[in-house]
């Protein structure tokens, strides 16, 4: 290519460029809630004679308090010792709690606090985000004059965007007592997300927008709130719509966090630059949209930005992407990270990705995803039916070891996406493979260990949507009226396990537990041994007890 022509091919991609990021910013973000913080000023200062020294020269509305870990004596300030008890920090801004020694114990003592500065030599605070309002500046050296400044003003009321919606109908937290899906708890790094039973719980006042929740979430219960999925996703469609359009070329898409895009370096004519609030907070549905839209590469900007607890979740959501290009037939370079600070003189396009799709944006997750999937497989060379995924994919089937499955459908009553049905008339296990996510709430479940996870793409979606059925047996007809109620290896354990129950030593007895229920019960009814039987066992039953 002459140079002549490289020009013109960046003048016409930067100003189409223009014109697709213009596109982008006319996209409406849906409004959120907000969660307020109110600080009354009461400073916490924790460490020794350099606490007591900041602690003194904070001035009005703010009030300091210091907790020493010396025997400073130097007055000035109100100071509360350590002595050797063990100090626990709870709360956030506006709604710190300090706990000096085990509560209930005679030198217990409760500090509130609306911030807290740390200057111990470990963090009080071990989390990778602390709570909004608390410092840790060491003991070494501490930058006292930062320590002012960040509290300059830190009174009156504080607002922030609630980051996140929660749907516990579609959580794979955990049903009926069975635990399945803790991604979002294991990934937050602000340690805002908890376990209450089978739902969890985000504390909006620790919560501080990660977004890694919602990226590793595999049914979308957990949804990044400003912007919205939906209103992210748009954007990124009509920013490469508009950019091919206007007659851009080879488009790369560029994902960059809030914090680093100001500093990122002059980037490439055909490179969009999508600014999201963290990088975390977009995963591999968003990033196979973009594919799917035109896009000819997706970069990740990569700030250092990413807390090490979310950016474990995030490479896992990288290695998936890479998985599910390369087994579809394309070549995974066309998802890669790039160092903000080593930024590439040229961003080229990957070959061999297909043409632009036309299908819209949507909010949810599993539905975008399927979409992009879908186009990639229709303009796949190879059209492989299914291929292995890494562990921990939110895609896959499950394997039933026929020779220990007793259809008993516990495994059908937990899933909670739905991917596991019975059959209508027959003991069958049925299976819908799109819908699966991969919980392992199933297999938590099954009382005969016979289910395992394998997690996989089956990539052709015309397979992808029929029904499969993992097991099926002959009914077991009731031996009074014929009508089916269970399987054969189902009355066999019944019968096996009861055999020396004192109820169950009649034959009459015995061939009540091969009926119905109906059956069942007019047979017990009309047994007088039964009846007897029952009373008298109810009767030693409440000898044994002491009552009358």
């Amino acid at each position: 290519m002459s140079e002549a022509q490289a020009t013109l091919d960046q003048t016409r991609n930067a100003r189409a460029r223009s014109a697709a990021q213009a596109a982008a910013e006319r996209v409406v973000i849906s409004p959120t809630g907000v969660v307020k913080y109110e600080s009354r000023g009461r400073v916490v200062v924790i460490g020794g004679q350099e606490a007591q020294w900041l602690a003194t020269r904070l001035q009005a509305p703010l009030r300091a308090e210091v907790i020493l870990t010396d025997d400073s004596d130097e007055t000035g300030v109100p100071a509360t010792a350590i002595a050797g008890r063990a100090l626990r920090i709870e709360g956030h801004l506006g709604a710190f709690t300090i706990d000096l020694g085990e509560p209930g114990r005679h030198n217990h003592q409760r500090i509130h606090a609306d911030l807290v500065v740390d200057l111990s030599a470990e963090p009080r605070i071990a989390r990778e985000l602390p709570p909004p309002g608390y410092w840790q500046f060491g003991c070494e050296a501490p930058d006292l004059d930062a320590a002012c400044l960040v509290l300059d003003g830190m009174v009156g009321t504080f607002e922030k965007p609630r980051y996140f919606n929660y749907d516990p109908d579609i959580c794979a937290h955990a049903r009926s007592g069975q635990s399945g899906c803790r991604r979002c708890i294991d990934a937050c790094p602000a340690e805002a997300i908890v376990s209450i039973g089978e739902r969890v719980e985000v504390n909006p006042n620790l919560c501080q927008g990660g977004g890694i929740c919602a990226t590793v979430c595999p049914t979308g219960a957990m949804r990044y709130a400003y912007p919205g999925p939906g209103d992210t996703a748009e954007r990124l469609r009509l920013m490469l719509r508009t950019y091919i359009e206007a007659g851009g070329t080879d488009p790369v898409v560029m994902f960059a966090a809030e914090s680093d895009a100001a500093a990122l370096p002059a980037t490439p004519a055909n490179v969009l630059l999508l600014v999201v609030e963290e990088l975390a907070s977009v995963g591999h549905e968003l990033w196979l949209a973009a594919i799917t839209w035109g896009a000819g590469c997706v970069l990740l900007a990569d700030g250092g930005s990413v807390p090490d607890r979310a950016r474990a979740a995030l490479e896992e959501q990288i290695a998936l992407c890479h998985g599910l290009l390369q087994g579809l037939g394309y070549d995974p370079a066309a998802l890669q990270t790039v160092d903000t600070r080593e930024m590439p003189a040229e961003c080229a396009a990957v070959a061999g990705l297909p043409d632009a799709a036309s299908f819209a944006a949507t909010d949810n997750k599993r539905q975008l995803a399927t979409l992009a999937l879908d186009h990639l497989w229709e303009a796949s060379a190879a059209r492989v039916e299914n291929f292995p995924l890494p562990e921990r994919s939110p895609y896959g089937r499950i394997a039933v070891d026929s020779q220990r499955c007793t259809l008993c459908m516990s495994c059908t009553s937990v899933c909670p996406a739905l991917a596991l049905s019975a059959g209508d008339d027959v003991p069958r296990l049925v299976f819908h493979e799109s819908n699966c996510v991969q919980c392992g709430i199933c297999a938590n479940a099954c009382p005969e260990s016979a289910i395992s996870l394998k997690p996989r793409l089956l990539a052709d979606p015309a397979q992808r949507r029929l029904a499969a059925t993992l097991h099926e047996e002959p009914p077991f007809c009731c031996v009074q009226c014929g009508k089916p109620f269970a399987t054969r290896r189902v009355v066999d354990n019944i019968l096996e396990k009861l055999a020396g129950h004192a109820m169950f030593q009649t034959d009459r007895a015995r061939r009540r537990l091969q009926m119905c229920e109906d059956c069942r019960v007019v047979d017990a009814v009309q047994d007088s041994e039964a009846m007897q039987s029952g009373i008298s066992l109810k009767t030693d039953q409440r000898s044994d007890n002491g009552q009358s």
